[in-house]
């Protein structure tokens, strides 16, 4: 079983490489343009962010953490994302959306992570490692395998309808799609399991370390 799965997700891969490091090239524009973007921030800008970094940490030490909760808000927020994605790619919109989803989720990281390394220097990137990158290590090739799919369909629905494909196929198509989706949404569900039940174990561990 764990050799035909390696097999097919080596096919996967080798069959959508192009959609792949396209993908992955918007992610790193996102992430280089996030990190660059700490340095236009003015002194009020960063002293906000870093007064909800603060209370962040004071948050953690003081309060029981709700797994549910945190487990709930991370479904909600990835899922969206993966819903935008399987819709927008179901039809040709998704062909300049999808990247730009990709280029977001890039700069979310790179500002996050690079705002912590520039404030707090080791200890910020101590607390990105144990604290950001555990379920990103689930999340992002997730997000990566679904708009790479998503764009993948979208070009083939620009095809299909150049060469007109009849209905069956198009379902056919459709169903195939859709299922790809949701197995690398599993992924992106592990990475959500991991945000809300292993990172905070990490976190109360780091915090008191920065304070």
């Amino acid at each position: 079983m764990q050799h035909k799965l390696r097999v097919w997700i080596s096919k996967h891969l080798e069959g959508n490489f192009v959609a792949y490091f396209t993908m992955l090239v918007f992610l790193i524009i996102g992430i280089v343009v996030g990190a660059i973007t700490i340095k236009m921030l003015n002194i009020d800008q960063k002293n906000k962010i870093l007064s909800f970094f603060n209370s962040f940490f004071v948050l953690m030490n003081g309060n029981e953490i709700d797994n549910l909760m945190l487990f709930k808000e991370s479904i909600k927020n990835n899922f969206r994302t993966v819903l935008i994605i399987w819709l927008t790619g179901a039809i040709i919109i998704g062909i300049p959306i999808i990247p730009v989803i990709v280029v977001l989720r890039g700069f979310a990281l790179g500002f996050t992570v690079g705002f912590l390394v520039n404030e707090f220097g080791a200890k910020g990137f101590l607390f990105s490692v144990l604290a950001i990158m555990p379920q990103n290590l689930f999340i992002i090739p997730g997000i990566i395998s679904i708009s790479s799919i998503g764009i993948n369909f979208s070009l083939s629905n620009v095809k299909g309808n150049k060469i007109k494909s009849n209905y069956n196929n198009l379902f056919s198509n459709f169903i195939n799609y859709s299922t790809l989706i949701f197995l690398f949404s599993l992924v992106i569900f592990i990475g959500s399991l991991v945000e809300a039940y292993v990172t905070p174990i990490f976190m109360r561990l780091i915090t008191d370390y920065i304070n």
